[in-house]
């Protein structure tokens, strides 16, 4: 009975969508994560077009911030497609209070308009949060499907 439990948890991490890290300077809440269309049984996230891709991503910084860019880019295998967001600065409308001291836990949240003519395709999405010198406090990635 242990190994099935054992063996159906490795299952269910392995068909769940993976967000990774891509040298993040803040500790960043994985587990508590959410972003529209990513569910715990599927492989990737799925973007429906003419709605929008909501995130709510919680992280630790080490250091005082004072300011956060928020920066997108799709990569359609090893081509980079960078995305405008409608807002990039992470201290308005996006639920964190700047200055943000070192150690103080904040919760960063964004939508992304996912635009009726894009076409349904598999991308990755890198989402990056820049602190006030330009340095990666946040960088996740993770799978996409546009879809119709």
């Amino acid at each position: 009975m242990k190994t099935l439990l054992v063996l159906l948890a490795a299952v269910a991490a392995a068909s769940a969508v993976r967000i990774s890290d891509c040298d993040s300077t803040a500790t960043v809440d994985f587990n508590n994560i959410q972003i529209t269309g990513c569910f715990k049984n599927k492989r990737k996230c799925f973007f429906p077009k003419g709605q929008d891709a909501s995130m709510s991503l919680p992280f630790t910084p080490h250091h005082e911030v004072t300011a956060v860019k928020a920066k997108v880019t799709a990569f359609i295998g090893v081509i980079p497609i960078p995305f405008s967001l409608p807002n990039s600065d992470g201290c308005v409308n996006s639920s964190l209070q700047c200055p943000m001291p070192a150690g103080q836990k904040g919760v960063y949240t964004s939508s992304l308009p996912i635009r009726k003519e894009y076409p349904p395709i598999s991308l990755t999405v890198r989402w990056e949060l820049l602190d006030q010198n330009n340095n990666k406090l946040v960088c996740i990635k993770f799978p996409v499907q546009v879809k119709n």
